[in-house]
């Protein structure tokens, strides 16, 4: 899933299982193809790096990259650049091939699925230059390494980090006379003072919801439901949880601010994935949930402009102090590369350009607390508020099949929003659903 733009587990929720499966089945062809792949030339070695398209951090990735290869003349960098939605169906064809890639930048809710499969090579925490993990977490902002160990073993380097705050159009609060909502009680009362009819039709709406979106409503969704005491699913992803109180009270929330409050109108966001951004950005929604520090670029050359901010993300009044869901990619090492300390290194050295992130690719957060503390972030507008919500988000639940079981739960939100039906048994059709999904 990619919480950025339009998810690409519609069009790869079934490559994906496939490819896990055949991956896993060909490990000792893997094993072989890989080693002659890389036996060409005695005096140098390859390492092929897939990485998703990205414009602004893969400019920078091939500065980088060339200036590796002219400090290290033995190492050359294949560098492999696909469309997001591509990624997974080329690292399939390459797998298969038994010319799998040394490094990928996956998706950090993909990797639990792909390190379950026993396709991914622990990080050599020597060849990153640390002594243990707790020395290489320092270095990182909390629970920024979290969504990546397993069994008390670390798989990936954080190559993006972010989450879900509310973004708020300042000039539309100032004119209606309200501040930002701290609470989602406080949602219903405020919304119902930016909201602005002509008729019976809705011109101006105060929230836009992520309605036709499934894979985005699932991680607004799992973050209510954390700040109402409970969880979609439990740590270890065998047991599901969507008939609990807490999920009740989470769809009913968003429920209400449709058909109770009227505070948001389904018809504005269309059919389209990202409609609710499309309203922030065209000055129809007074505030949206849905976007990171990466979106601010985007604002800035939308209709909103400077008038966007990012405020935290709205609480249940006495509730635990849960920020939206943490997502992000990661860079990883195969368990069938013939040089993962050689691949691990060059992941460190693409780890330790944070700043160079941060500053080149538009407001890319790798997760690193030097550049969290330094200058260029301290230059950030809003910085303070993007730092504070991650320190208090957590990553979605670790499901081995998370693109199918979220497009079911986000689905399931999304028709119970629309509809205003019980949702209870929806709930109910969606537990059944993806009980059969859930890890084993």
């Amino acid at each position: 899933m990619n919480p950025r733009g339009v998810t690409s587990q519609q069009g790869n929720r079934i490559n994906r299982r496939r490819l896990l499966q055949a991956a896993g089945a060909t490990g000792l062809a893997l094993g072989a193809g890989s080693g002659l792949s890389r036996s060409t030339a005695a005096q140098q070695t390859t390492l092929t790096f897939l990485r998703h398209e990205h414009p602004p951090a893969n400019n920078l990735e091939k500065e980088l990259i060339q200036q590796y290869e002219q400090a290290n003349p033995n190492i050359k960098i294949n560098y492999v650049i696909v469309p997001d939605v591509d990624l997974f169906t080329k690292f399939q064809a390459m797998t298969v091939a038994g010319t799998p890639p040394d490094i990928v930048n996956f998706e950090s809710s993909s990797i639990p699925a792909v390190r379950q499969r026993d396709l991914l090579a622990p990080v050599d925490l020597s060849a990153v230059g640390v002594a243990d993990l707790a020395e290489l977490e320092g270095r990182y902002v909390a629970n920024a390494l979290s969504g990546y160990v397993f069994d008390d073993q670390l798989f990936a380097l954080p190559s993006e980090l972010s989450d879900y705050v509310m973004w708020v159009n300042t000039q539309m609060l100032e004119t209606a006379g309200v501040e930002a909502p701290r609470t989602w009680e406080e949602m219903s009362e405020i919304g119902q003072k930016l909201v602005i009819r002509s008729g019976n039709q809705v011109t101006q709406e105060a929230i836009a919801l992520p309605l036709g979106f499934p894979g985005v409503q699932f991680l607004v969704l799992d973050a209510m439901v954390r700040q109402a005491g409970g969880q979609l699913f439990s740590d270890d992803g065998r047991e599901a949880y969507l008939t609990s109180d807490p999920v009740l009270k989470a769809v009913a929330t968003l429920t209400g601010f449709v058909q109770t409050d009227k505070i948001t109108d389904p018809a504005l966001n269309g059919t389209t994935a990202g409609g609710d951004r499309d309203l922030f950005q065209n000055g129809v929604a007074a505030m949206m949930l849905t976007g990171g520090s990466w979106y601010r670029g985007t604002l800035l050359e939308s209709k909103v402009g400077e008038n966007a901010i990012p405020v935290p993300f709205p609480r249940y009044e006495g509730g635990p102090d849960v920020a939206g869901d943490l997502y992000g990619y990661g860079l990883t090492v195969g368990a069938k590369s013939a040089n993962p300390a050689e691949a691990w290194k060059f992941a460190a050295m693409l780890a330790s350009h944070g700043t160079d992130y941060f500053q080149k690719a538009e407001g890319l957060f790798i997760g690193d607390a030097e550049t969290a503390e330094g200058g260029a972030a301290g230059e950030y507008p809003n910085w303070s508020t993007f730092k504070d919500e991650l320190g208090k988000g957590q990553y979605p639940p670790r499901l081995y099949q998370f693109n199918e079981i979220g497009d079911i739960v986000g689905r399931t939100a999304d028709a119970i929003i629309r509809s205003g039906d019980d949702p209870k048994a929806a709930l109910e059709a969606a537990q059944s659903q993806v009980t059969p999904l859930l890890n084993t």
